[in-house]
């Protein structure tokens, strides 16, 4: 008989070899697939007319059902709490469609877009410390945010899969982002160090009150949290690794050795973080990072060969399966069956991969081809 999900996960976190590699669609924010895609996917399945529903609207996610987590064997089950961008009161007008969140964060979405985008930022502007301390932040172990989720929780849990809970926000680099505007927190960052400290430190302060709420909730099931924080493009980093270990990094620190303290063994640190990061992945895993999503191998310096043979030991690869931005929406199937398998031969060796795509699988994918990934996925699985 072959293992549980949880006993594959916990086995490939864990540096052993599984029966198979586990496979991850749908379990966060990052690692799912959009409402046009999940439609082709429903269709390719022959599984009937169905109304979708999102677990994000900003990014038009679509929420997996358990039948068709059950049909493609996904051993990875997420809890998405119920933030605003859940189901957010939507405002119609001639721009298209907004909405504000918790956060005081507007967005917006043009009748020609498929996606969200920030159109003003609360705290933008010339502010002062105490302004930060003055603005209404929204509770981050309020009851609504949790409601439901532990029995949720219990049943996956009894089920034999393995739990990931997403996060309260964006990362700590990325929600200051949010509330200043990108510009501005750079600025922050480069002339007003201080300003920039002590609203990181809110961020990390809010993050850890979810911790808390979310350990006592549901702590003993879940394996791990989906941490984030996107400090770099494609070609470099956003920040300078010198700014990034001095100003980001102390706060990141503080959030891991935070979960470790709250949540129950067994529990690993996962951390989303995507784009050209490989020259501060040791610092990562000097502050206690166990598991690295997405894996984008299109970065620059991120190969996967080179990346397992470095980190390999030191952190699971979660993703990275199949680029997204070209390969999953552009090849041809036989492109894609090829890309999946070199991916696996790469980074699955003696455990420590977990499979999925680099990032959410869009509305560009081909039918076709989420077939081909799946197909050459199962194909590849078995160690």
């Amino acid at each position: 008989m072959g293992e549980t999900s949880r006993q594959r996960l916990l086995k490939t976190l864990r540096h052993q070899q599984p029966d198979r590699i586990p496979f991850d669609l749908g379990s966060t924010l990052v690692t799912g697939m959009t409402m046009g895609a999940y439609a082709r996917l429903l269709k390719m399945l022959g599984a009937g007319e169905r109304h979708i529903r999102l677990c994000d609207v900003i990014q038009q996610l679509a929420i997996i059902d358990e039948d068709i987590l059950r049909r493609l064997e996904v051993d990875v089950r997420g809890l998405v709490p119920n933030l605003g961008r859940k189901s957010p009161n939507l405002e119609q007008s001639e721009r298209g469609l907004a909405f504000t969140d918790e956060w005081g964060v507007r967005w917006e979405k043009p009748p020609a877009s498929l996606y969200f985008n920030i159109a003003q930022s609360p705290l933008a502007g010339d502010i002062k410390e105490q302004d930060i301390d003055a603005f209404p932040w929204p509770d981050p172990a309020a009851d609504a945010l949790f409601a439901g989720l532990e029995a949720q929780a219990r049943q996956h849990y009894e089920n034999g899969y393995a739990i990931i809970i997403e996060n309260l926000c964006a990362g700590v680099f990325e929600m200051c982002c949010r509330m200043r505007g990108p510009e501005q927190f750079y600025m922050d960052l480069a002339v007003d160090q201080a300003l920039a400290c002590v609203l990181m430190d809110k961020i990390v302060d809010l993050k850890i009150a979810y911790y808390r709420r979310a350990a006592r909730e549901m702590g003993q099931y879940v394996q791990l949290i989906r941490e984030v924080d996107d400090i770099a493009g494609q070609q470099a980093m956003l920040v300078s690794p010198d700014m990034y270990r001095q100003l980001i990094k102390p706060r990141h620190k503080r959030l891991f050795e935070a979960q470790r303290t709250l949540f129950p063994q067994p529990f690993f640190v996962f951390l989303h973080s995507d784009g050209a990061i490989y020259d501060i992945l040791p610092d990562f895993i000097e502050i206690g990072v166990e598991v690295l999503n997405p894996v984008q191998f299109t970065g620059k310096g991120m190969e996967a060969e080179k990346l397992k043979r470095r980190f390999g030991r030191d952190l699971v690869f979660w993703g990275g399966g199949i680029d997204t931005q070209q390969t999953l929406p552009r090849g041809t199937p036989e492109e894609v069956k090829a890309e999946v398998k070199d991916s696996i031969r790469k980074l699955s060796p003696g455990g420590g991969y977990v499979f999925g795509a680099v990032h959410n699988i869009q509305d560009d994918v081909p039918a076709e081809n989420i077939t081909a990934m799946l197909e050459a996925f199962k194909e590849a699985r078995d160690y």
